[in-house]
Order: C-alpha cells, then sequence, then structure tokens
C-alpha cells in the first residue's frame, strides 16, 4: 500500500483529493466538449429576440404579397390613365410573378453565398425603388417594366425569410414559428385591400410631372411601407448562426447566440453555458468566385445537390405539388374580385356559381370584351371589404394550424384541409346562397396556406448549405404555377366552369396522394449530454456507489 507507484496510479485513476494529481483533469475541464448546434441554440430558449425576428420576417413576406396583389387592386382604376388593352392587363397581371420566377434561383444561391440578412437587404431596397418609380409610370409599358423589377428583386422575401426564420430555432419550436410566418401572407390580405379603401376612394387631380397624379399611383408607393419597414428591422439583426458555423466562423456564431440568451432570458452573456460551438461543413462562399465561369460553377455546385439520388424524389414531389398549389390558389385569387361583382349584381339572388360565371363571359364575349376595359372613376369598397373578412378568415386558420401542427403532424394536416377542400369543390356545383358560394370559394383559394405547410417541411429536409437555394427553387416553381393559373384557370373558369371544377377535385385527389410521401422529419428526443468515458477500474467503482441514487431518480 505504501508503493509509490500504486499511489501515483490511483491518483491519475481516480483524480480524487487535492494536490497535484488534480492539475491534469482540471486542465481538461478548461476545454469543454464542443456543443452542437442544435444543443446551443435550445439554450438561449424562446424569447423576445425571437418574437422581434417573427414580426421583422413577416414584414418581409408580407412586403412580397402586398407588391404582387397591390396591381390585381388597381386594375380599375389604372385604366382611367394608361388605358391598357386586355392582353395587356394580363401581361401587367403577370409581371410580378414573373420577376420572381426568373429571379429565385438567384436569391437562393446569394442567400446560401453571401448571408440570408445581406441578400434580403439589397433585395428589398431594390424593390422599393421600383416599386416608387412604377408609381409615377407615363405609359403601361412602363408600368409592366418596373413591376417585373420589383418581383425580380423582391423574390428573396418570400422564400429567403424561411431559412432566416428557421435557423434562429432549435427543432423544438422551428415548425411552429415558420407556421406563424406563413400567417403573414394573410395579413397582407387585409392590408392590401384596407390600403386600397382607405386611398382608391379619394378623388387626387393634381398634376406631378406632367401626369395627373391619381390614387392608384399613391397606392402602389404607399404599399412600400411595408418593405421600408421590413429594412428597418433587418438592419437590427445579426446573420444566422447556422449559417455562419457552415461558413467556418464559429466565434462570430457564439457571440450571436449569446446576444439571443440575453435578449429572451435577460440575462448576461456570461451564464450563457456554451463556450465552444462544433462547426459544420459544406458552406460556399462569394469569395471563391473570381470570374464568369467560378460564378457557373458555384451556382452549379449549390444547384445540384438538390437533385442528388437521395433527395431527387422528395424535390420533384415538392415542387409538383408547390406548382398545383399555388396555380389553384392565384388561379382563382386574380379572378375573385369579378367573381364577387358579379355574384353582387345578383342582389342576392340564389344562383349556381357556374351559371353566374358563363353567362359572364357570354356577355363580355357580345360586347366584345369592351366591359373588360371601361374605366371606372367610381370605387366599389364592398369587394376590398369581403377581402379583408376573408384574409382575416385565413389568419384565424394559420393561428390554428400554428398551435395544433405539434400534435397532428404536418403531413396529416396538409392533407386533413386538402379533405375538407375536396367537399367545398362538390358544394359548389349545387349551393346557391351567396354565402355558401363565397365561404366555399374562400376555402377552395385557402389551399394555398397547405403552400406554407409545404414550405416548412421543405424547410427541415434540405441541409443548410443549400436551404435557403432549395426553398427558393421551389418557390420559384410555386410562382409559375401561380402565372400559369392566373392566365389559364380565370379564362377557363369563365367559359367552361363545371368542367373546371371536376378537374379541380381531381388535382386535389392527386395532390393528397403526392402528399402522402412528403419527407417529415421525427420529432425531436430529449438531447442528453454525454460524458467522458472512464476507465473499467474507475467505471466499477462509480456504478457501485451510484446505483441506488439512479435507481431512486428512474423511479
Amino acid at each position: 500500500m505504501d508503493n509509490p507507484a500504486y499511489v501515483i496510479d490511483c491518483e491519475r485513476e481516480f483524480a480524487i483529493g487535492g494536490g497535484g494529481g488534480l492539475e491534469k483533469p482540471e486542465k481538461q475541464a478548461e476545454k469543454p466538449r464542443p456543443h452542437s448546434f442544435e444543443e446551443a441554440i435550445t439554450m438561449t430558449e424562446v424569447g423576445r429576440f425571437h418574437y422581434k425576428l417573427l414580426l421583422i420576417c413577416g414584414l418581409c413576406f408580407m412586403s412580397v404579397m402586398v407588391e404582387i396583389m397591390g396591381v390585381s387592386l388597381i386594375m380599375n382604376q389604372m385604366k382611367c390613365d394608361l388605358q391598357p388593352t386586355l392582353n395587356q392587363q394580363g401581361i401587367l397581371a403577370s409581371a410580378g410573378f414573373l420577376g420572381v420566377v426568373l429571379s429565385s434561383h438567384g436569391m437562393g444561391f446569394l442567400a446560401d453565398t453571401w448571408g440570408r440578412v445581406t441578400t434580403l437587404r439589397y433585395a428589398l431596397f431594390l424593390a422599393a425603388v421600383c416599386s416608387i418609380v412604377s408609381g409615377f409610370s407615363v405609359n403601361i409599358w412602363m408600368l409592366i417594366v418596373f413591376r417585373f423589377l420589383t418581383g425580380f428583386f423582391i423574390s428573396g422575401g418570400q422564400a429567403c425569410v424561411f431559412s432566416l426564420c428557421g435557423e434562429f430555432h432549435g427543432s423544438g419550436s422551428r415548425v411552429r414559428h415558420v407556421t406563424l410566418l406563413s400567417g403573414f401572407l394573410c395579413l397582407s390580405m387585409i392590408f392590401a385591400p384596407a390600403m386600397a379603401i382607405g386611398i382608391l376612394p379619394i378623388r387626387i387631380e393634381t398634376i406631378v410631372l406632367g401626369m395627373r397624379f391619381s390614387s392608384w399611383r399613391v397606392l402602389l408607393i404607399a404599399n412600400v411601407s411595408i418593405s421600408l419597414l421590413a429594412l428597418v428591422g433587418l438592419s437590427t439583426l445579426p446573420e444566422t448562426p447556422k449559417y455562419m458555423l457552415v461558413q467556418g466562423q464559429g466565434e462570430a456564431a457564439l457571440e450571436t447566440l449569446k446576444i439571443m440568451f440575453t435578449q429572451n432570458t435577460r440575462k448576461p452573456c456570461s451564464e450563457y453555458p456554451v463556450r465552444e460551438i462544433a462547426l459544420e461543413s459544406g458552406g460556399a462562399s462569394l469569395s471563391d468566385v473570381h470570374g464568369l465561369g467560378d460564378a457557373v460553377r458555384l451556382v452549379w455546385r449549390q444547384t445540384v445537390p438538390l437533385f442528388y439520388r437521395s433527395r431527387v424524389v422528395h424535390t420533384l414531389n415538392i415542387c409538383t405539388i408547390q406548382f398545383l398549389i399555388y396555380g389553384m390558389a392565384q388561379g382563382i385569387f386574380m379572378w375573385f374580385p369579378t367573381i364577387l361583382d358579379e355574384l353582387g349584381s345578383r342582389g342576392g339572388q340564389a344562383t349556381l356559381l357556374c351559371q353566374v360565371l358563363e353567362e359572364f363571359d357570354a356577355q363580355d364575349t357580345q360586347e366584345g370584351g369592351d366591359a373588360a376595359q371601361a374605366c371606372a372613376m367610381e370605387v366599389d369598397t364592398n369587394t376590398y371589404q369581403v377581402m379583408i373578412i376573408i384574409g382575416a378568415s385565413f389568419t384565424g386558420i394559420y393561428l390554428v394550424f400554428a398551435y395544433i401542427i405539434d400534435y397532428t403532424g404536418k403531413k396529416n394536416l396538409l392533407m386533413g384541409w386538402m379533405a375538407l377542400t375536396m367537399i367545398c369543390l362538390v358544394g359548389l356545383h349545387y349551393v346557391e346562397q351567396f354565402a355558401l358560394v363565397v365561404i366555399g370559394l374562400t376555402v377552395v383559394m385557402a389551399i394555398g396556406n397547405c403552400g406554407g405547410l409545404v414550405s416548412t417541411i421543405a424547410m427541415e429536409f434540405y441541409p443548410t448549405n443549400i436551404n435557403a437555394m432549395g426553398m427558393c427553387f421551389i418557390m420559384m416553381v410555386g410562382r409559375l404555377g401561380a402565372v400559369v393559373g392566373s392566365n389559364v384557370l380565370g379564362r377557363l373558369l369563365f367559359s367552361s366552369c363545371d368542367t373546371v371544377f371536376w378537374a379541380l377535385l381531381g388535382l386535389v385527389i392527386f395532390l393528397c396522394s403526392l402528399g402522402y410521401f412528403l419527407p417529415e422529419k421525427p420529432r425531436p428526443k430529449r438531447v442528453t449530454t454525454p460524458t467522458p468515458t472512464p476507465s473499467a477500474t474507475a467505471t466499477a467503482i462509480v456504478t457501485a456507489t451510484t446505483t441506488p441514487i439512479l435507481a431512486i431518480s428512474s423511479k
């Protein structure tokens, strides 16, 4: 027992007591095991920082929808000044969506290489400038070009925000907050018609730069306020810590997490228990670009992973669902004000929806399309009021989605809403009451809400280094569906109403079958911190002394 070698061996083995034998373990304790990102982000908790983040991302998302939707609200008043043809009106209605489609891929590339926040700041600023200039358009083609440029630049606000919002959350809160973010789409359906009610009825006869500065121009400029508010909010946000880790900026990511911890818990950053975060690999940077060839290769490297063998089926499935969902929703929404006007003109008389639409199409054909080109000086605000009610209903639906999604699961909620859509599509063939028809059409349009659920699934499916690219790509396909739907579905509704609604029913059944095969991330398990593995002798002694305590704890 007095053998010095034995004593030294015991001190090294068990590290019990004071003295020189503790020097080595203490030095080891000074450098703790790096935490994973999931552990580190969970320790920041959810609080004030995340609520501010949700508001800022929501304003970015709202700005996209308000800018795109605003054109449909000024169509009748704009005719008085610019006198567009029917074809030019169709081009104008699609210009913003076309801009979104053409730039989405590039926005995803910039977000993955330049940063989510930086990309959003420049995108919203340029979109705001183009939107303001469009308010001073002297002819229809100038308006079309600048609405196209507005959509081209603002596309980053629809897909980058999902990555931006999701990467500030752990798995326990990510799905709920991203679903709440999708709800700002519905708030834009309240904001845009409310602004129209307040501004369009104003009679303005002021001459600015040789043109009559009508109320529709004021509305276009006023809608930029959402983008400006979003820009102010973005100036206060850091880059996402997960993006920083992928770019190898571990210290910067840790500082951001400390800021989040302080704002959420109101505790000093010194109390944040994480000292080091394990880096993630796979990021790309614009610093690697030294010419056009490098840029093309980098875009290719960011795009190809979306179609790896392990992802290609899910990527194609998600894109198909988004194309059909947004095509249906936007195709009906684009003509929804016209449908409401025609239903309202019946004075509450019970009439089948398809009968009303086909009579309108026949009347428009007999008049040579002049009714569609008529200049309307008086503004009927009833349609806008109905749209506000619908937007409020959609907002309520999203709130319900956000708080039951953790219990039902994303796929179950998605297919449940599609089942309700099928019921309404069948009912629209038979109901005649105005209120029931509007409710049925609203539920069918609300299938666009399912696009937010699919985006949430996609955001969890793609890894960080290609997340923004993946989100922008599927949003690009979704907006392409919106362009097709707004140009094709509307005309078919008026000429072949019954056939179209039965075809839409078949499409929703097809969507249900595709939704069954969507990837869904398993619910997160409780994270346990692993402990260093001791030697066999130490394990035997620790087990013997702690087994009774562990047994009591387990009970």
